[in-house]
């Protein structure tokens, strides 16, 4: 029986101490190499589905995974909640501008501005939870007793604990009671008298309404007819009265350009018989001259005749003599 080499054997060994150093930083995404922080979350729920590794997450972004789970019990009430460890890798937070000065305490940093942590649905095939990071309001902050092991990140109920304490803050005595009030309510006013007689008329009701719609609907359609005719007799009455206007519009434009002609014929002929009269009236017109001159003419005959008549009243054989 051939002994095997020990060459051989320690290469095997050593190739597989490689591969496992592969895997693991491999899968370990380079972990071992990051700068990590430590924080702790204290749950009052169950973390059913939470698992070590499982991913922390600040709105969808991976910053870190869950590295371990245990219980914290209170010795006076014997009262157990959950405690997750979580390492966060601050290389995957940027900031704009300066850097930030305490980097040792940037959770609680964070934590004063409102950072929380909540347990969300990871997968709902699976039931896989995981812990998601936010800035939140309300968040519940627990003093354990004995040294922190970590800053602690406050936390806020999940979504079902949520409508759970909702659910629980009502008071369901009182609710019974208000349905059972308006169920005998219900029942005191369907049992009455009226509503039973109002049940059994509900048919005939039903006939009298279809009649009258149908009543309704022939109206309607007669109606419908006589407005349309009466439409139809009231366009053609404005289309003969809008000829009308038109035909009358043509003979007034006509008369009015005849008469528009003859104002303005005797507009000229009174401009000429004005013209006329102030030449008559002008008093160094040739009209006026004239007639000055025919009235001087005329004072000078009655003047000789004047003297003449006082001739021959002196002396009537002048008339004979001539002289």
């Amino acid at each position: 029986m051939t002994r095997p080499s020990p060459t051989a054997i320690g290469a095997f060994v050593l190739g597989a101490l490689l591969l496992v150093v592969v895997a693991i930083l491999f899968f370990g995404g380079g972990a071992l190499f990051t700068r990590q922080l430590r924080a702790v979350s204290y749950f009052d729920g169950s973390v059913a589905g939470l698992q070590i590794g499982a991913p922390v997450t600040f709105r969808g972004v991976r910053v870190g995974a869950v590295s371990a789970m245990g219980i914290r019990v209170d010795p006076g009430t014997y009262s157990g909640i959950i405690q997750v460890t979580m390492e966060l890798y601050p290389d995957t937070v940027e900031t704009f501008g300066d850097s930030i000065s305490d980097e040792d305490n940037l959770v609680g940093s964070l934590v004063e501005r409102g950072l929380t942590s909540k347990l969300v649905m990871q997968s709902f095939v699976t039931g896989q939870l995981m812990v998601e990071l936010d800035f939140r309001e309300g968040g519940r902050s627990r003093r354990v007793n004995g040294a922190a092991p970590a800053p602690e990140i406050p936390t806020v109920p999940t979504d079902l604990e949520a409508i759970t304490q909702q659910i629980q803050s009502v008071r369901l005595d009182e609710a019974v009671q208000s349905v059972v009030h308006t169920l005998d309510s219900l029942n005191a006013v369907l049992t009455t008298p009226e509503l039973k007689q109002s049940i059994a008329e509900l048919p005939a009701l039903l006939v009298q309404l279809r009649q009258t719609l149908a009543t309704v609907d022939t109206e309607v359609t007669a109606l419908s007819g006589s407005a349309r005719t009466g439409l139809d007799q009231t366009v053609g009455s404005l289309n003969e009265t809008l000829g009308a206007v038109r035909s009358l519009s043509s003979t007034l434009e006509k008369e009015a350009a005849t008469t528009g002609a003859a104002a303005r014929t005797t507009l000229g002929k009174a401009d000429t018989t004005l013209d006329g009269a102030n030449a008559f009236l002008d008093p160094r017109g040739r009209t006026a001259v004239q007639i000055q001159r025919a009235a001087d003419d005329l004072a000078a005959t009655a003047a000789h005749l004047r003297n003449l008549s006082e001739r021959v009243d002196r002396d009537p054989a002048s008339l004979i003599r001539g002289r």
